[in-house]
């Protein structure tokens, strides 16, 4: 977010909040934001929020609370990056009602590793029982040729006909198990009503390509995609009808943002998706896809 832009909106809120005559610990009670990071977005230290997407969480919170209006205060700025989402799937609430975040625990390489390893073990095993049969097939079929000819050696191919068919049958039948059982399962969902955000944790799904579809009801609906990386896959307002969005295999989260929720909704992969906060104008709708 443009430094420029972070201070005007800092000084904007602290205005606001004074003009009402409220304290942060009056803010922090509203919003369930701690103080220290009030504190910071009015005094431009956001080195301290725990993560970029945290910075327009609790902005656009503050501002409600002081009766702002949060979209006209935020502009046109670059959507920030959500780098760090994970951190978001984590965040929570203590016993005395303040949001805090949670800590990284995202699998390293070595864990991603040993999670594969009984795939890849089932797919070796898989190789070395097809050479076997082949093996034994071809000699099975030498060997009834030379008794039958004389010695003279001819090639039978009618059991290996057979046994590539049964491999082919085979297969196929592996494919279409694998095709059914590749279904998206989105789980349940947790809702972080603070932050006005619905997450998604799925497992491994950042290594295949996924579709959303998006459609306006009522009077319509505005929506933002973009992936973790920050690039925007879609920006407009619906009015009525379905857009469609492509995920890219290799994403590891991306996230919708809504407004006039009410009016819109979700499948991905064809599956119906839970869009909290029903009742509000804006709600988020993030998908962790590598938990």
């Amino acid at each position: 977010m443009n430094e420029t832009l972070t201070n005007q909106i800092g000084e904007q809120l602290k205005a606001a909040r004074l003009e009402k005559q409220l304290s942060l610990d009056d803010i922090q009670e509203i919003t369930k934001i701690q103080r220290r990071y009030l504190s910071a977005i009015e005094e431009n230290n956001l080195s301290v929020l725990p993560g970029d997407f945290y910075v327009r969480a609790f902005i656009r919170q503050y501002a409600l609370a002081v009766e702002l209006h949060p979209d006209e205060l935020l502009g046109e700025a670059k959507p920030i990056s959500m780098s760090r989402t994970s951190d978001l799937s984590r965040a929570h609430r203590d016993n005395d009602g303040i949001v805090r975040a949670g800590i990284d625990n995202t699998p390293t390489a070595r864990s991603r590793l040993a999670n594969s390893m009984p795939t890849i073990g089932l797919g070796l095993l898989i190789l070395v029982a097809l050479i076997v049969i082949w093996f034994v097939l071809t000699h099975i079929g030498t060997n009834s040729q030379q008794t039958s000819n004389g010695g003279n050696i001819s090639v039978s191919t009618s059991e290996v006909s057979k046994a590539s068919s049964k491999s082919s049958a085979s297969k196929s039948s592996a494919s279409s198990s694998s095709e059914e059982s590749s279904t998206l399962d989105l789980g349940t969902p947790e809702t972080n009503t603070s932050l006005q955000t619905t997450i998604y944790n799925l497992s491994n799904e950042n290594t295949k390509k996924h579709t959303v579809v998006i459609t306006a009801k009522n009077t319509g609906t505005s929506v933002k995609v973009n992936d973790a990386s920050s690039n925007i896959l879609l920006n407009e307002t619906l009015a009525s009808g379905s857009k469609t969005v492509e995920i890219p295999s290799g994403t590891t989260a991306f996230n919708l943002q809504f407004s006039n929720v009410n009016n819109a909704s979700v499948t991905v992969d064809g599956q119906n998706v839970e869009v909290s906060g029903a009742t509000t104008s804006f709600w988020n709708v993030l998908f962790n896809l590598n938990k």
